[in-house]
């Protein structure tokens, strides 16, 4: 009697989770671009000017970003060994790579705990990037996606995540990094309001 229970019960957690998980995170979003993410050629886009490009790690896309457009906060060619180490040599004050002298430019948030903005780098555990992690580019915010570009996680370099109350949702986020200059701005624009 307790395995027919049992299966029951298994079998109804089966056809309800799906519906219930669905419910939550839509799976095809409609986003109206904002024109900030301008398309190059077959998978490939550019932001604020910084193109994305096949082949190159994830890392070398947020490098050149940065180095590009707030010169000198990103360590050059010197990041660490993975895309996670940044969420370690930012968020968990780690020696790694040059950002032990890079880190005073930027401030991290876990998934949840901000409302994402454009220009953050979106940084993923080592649950991606067969053990390096991943990283990414915040290029617009909308109520409830975010527009990604990234290098070396497939052929095309854009991606739309859901934002569901702050959180991004996708396997293995772990937050943002985001400029100390930028965070500063948004405050003080909230406390003007």
């Amino acid at each position: 009697m307790r395995r027919i229970w049992l299966f029951l019960f298994v079998g109804m957690l089966a056809v309800a989770s799906p519906f219930a998980f669905q419910k939550k995170v839509p799976t095809v979003l409609e986003v109206v671009s904002n024109g900030a993410v301008q398309p190059l050629e077959d998978g490939l886009y550019s932001y604020k000017g910084i193109d994305t490009r096949h082949g190159p790690q994830c890392v070398e896309y947020a490098e050149r970003f940065y180095t590009s457009l707030f010169p000198m906060t990103f360590p050059f060619h010197n990041s660490g060994p993975g895309a996670y180490d940044i969420w370690e040599g930012v968020a968990e004050n780690k020696d790694v790579g040059s950002w032990a002298s890079h880190r005073q430019y930027f401030v991290a948030y876990e998934n949840g705990t901000t409302v994402p903005q454009a220009d953050d780098m979106l940084l993923y555990d080592r649950t991606r990037g067969g053990g390096w992690g991943h990283i990414a580019i915040i290029a617009e915010v909308h109520p409830e996606a975010v527009v990604i570009l990234e290098q070396n996680s497939g052929h095309d370099t854009r991606r739309v995540l859901p934002l569901i109350e702050n959180r991004i949702v996708d396997r293995g986020v772990k937050g943002v990094i985001r400029l100390k200059a930028q965070d500063q701005q948004e405050h003080e624009q909230e406390s003007v309001h």
